[in-house]
């Protein structure tokens, strides 16, 4: 009897971990975020062009850590004035370590290393670091922080490069990104394409891909503040639809042993619902409204610790030294990479137009959001939601508080597929001295 009642508490215990995992599910994320297209299209890279891409790739010779993308282009505002001093860099025996350090866990060094500032993917981070992402990792901060520190090289005038302009101006590539754009809006307004490196154990957390509106992009705030102005769909009429193309130039086929698959919310399944990674292939969505992620790159390996404040960059390595990447850290090497070892995409992505003459107004454009604006409009949200009491609350808060305020009551990704969804492995970032239970069962 005793045992059987035993079972029946484990199976109710195991039953309530799903239903409250596919509950959250379902309805974190927002109703004007699902219901999307996405298409997969098979060969839509020619066995020429992943060579002319991996020719590219070697001329770049480095790609830094995609944490510091905006070493690719200049926000106007880098921050919403939670910038605080950097503090002394730590010391270890007679050599000072030239890693400049944060008064709070969320900040990082700024892209100059002047001041410490929340990270442009904030919203992404903490929720990936606090459920363990889309397959509901149980591991250390630390770890999990590496399992995302990919490299990538950011390009905003992508006719600069004959292979990517030959690429984008192809028919095929043409008619699949128009497939995802609004049947009104059909003229396509290129203005970006990213090669992005994975090397073993990486993966990409549940994100939106940066947007863009009428007045406000990436050039002018962090992208962490569209993120939520997205989710909250209070800037619905300023938004600019796009279309993403993720196109995989790797040689290896052997995509269900590998992983790193495209995985996309498109409606209130539980489920995610998942595009292959096959060699020369194409995924397209539009990434800024569908949240979506990658399984984790040849998930039996453990990814390199990195530590996120230092430049970390994948190098090239001439053939006359063995050839492959360094992974390097501070300028010193942590392991090399064969090509062969690597997930390679190329990312194109457009902005979606009802004509030639929208496309030349957005361009032609001075009309910017102000950010002072933009809290407003948040602010009189949270007065209805009675989370502020009254007008000028939110600029007279403490910036930091003020933030994650936003990203807490906006920005909502869905839980992984952990039953509970919580990574109490990351408990030690906090209160190290967890770390006395919590090593018998975290990595």
């Amino acid at each position: 009897m005793a045992k059987a009642t035993l079972a029946l508490v484990a199976a109710l215990v195991a039953a309530g971990g799903y239903w409250v995992r596919d509950t959250m599910r379902i309805g974190r994320i927002p109703q004007h975020l699902l219901n999307h297209p996405a298409v997969s299209v098979p060969d839509l890279l020619t066995v020429e062009d992943a060579m002319r891409l991996k020719d590219l790739a070697r001329e770049m010779a480095v790609f830094p850590c995609n944490v510091q993308d905006v070493k690719f282009y200049k926000a106007k505002r880098e921050d919403i004035g939670e910038a605080v001093p950097l503090m002394p860099a730590a010391t270890t025996g007679t050599e000072a370590e030239s890693v400049p350090t944060c008064p709070h866990r969320y900040l990082v060094p700024n892209v100059n290393r002047t001041a410490c500032v929340l990270p442009g993917r904030i919203d992404i981070g903490k929720h990936y670091i606090l459920t363990g992402g889309l397959h509901g990792h149980r591991e250390t901060h630390d770890r999990l922080v590496s399992r995302v520190l990919s490299f990538g090289r950011y390009i905003f005038q992508p006719d600069d490069y004959p292979v990517i302009k030959d690429l984008f101006s192809r028919d095929a590539f043409q008619a699949a990104a128009r497939r995802v754009c609004p049947a009104d809006q059909q003229t396509l307004d290129p203005f970006q394409f990213n090669l992005i490196v994975q090397v073993p154990g990486q993966t990409v957390p549940l994100h939106i891909d940066a947007p863009y509106f009428w007045g406000a992009s990436r050039f002018e705030f962090p992208q962490w503040l569209l993120a939520a102005m997205v989710f909250s769909n209070l800037f619905a009429d300023h938004f600019i639809h796009q279309v993403q193309v993720v196109a995989y130039f790797h040689e290896w086929a052997n995509v269900h042993e590998r992983g790193g698959n495209f995985n996309y919310f498109s409606n209130a399944s539980t489920n995610p619902q998942q595009l292959l990674a096959l060699p020369r292939a194409g995924s397209v969505i539009d990434g800024s409204k569908s949240v979506h992620a990658a399984d984790v790159y040849l998930p039996d390996s453990q990814p390199p610790m990195l530590d996120q404040a230092k430049l970390n960059a994948l190098v090239l390595v001439a053939e006359s030294e063995g050839g492959g990447w360094n992974l390097t850290s501070n300028n010193e090497t942590v392991r090399r990479y064969t090509d062969d070892e690597l997930r390679w995409t190329v990312v194109y992505r457009a902005r979606c137009f009802s004509s030639d003459a929208e496309r030349e107004r957005y361009h032609a454009s001075t009309d910017h959001m102000s950010f002072e604006k933009i809290v407003s409009v948040f602010e009189q949200d949270l007065i209805k939601r009675g989370l502020l009491s009254s007008a000028g609350d939110a600029l007279a808060m403490d910036r930091l508080t003020f933030a994650m305020l936003l990203i807490d009551t906006y920005i909502t990704y869905p839980y992984g597929d952990a039953r509970i969804p919580l990574n109490y492995c990351a408990l030690t970032k906090v209160w190290p001295k967890a770390h006395v239970f919590l090593k018998y069962f975290c990595y």
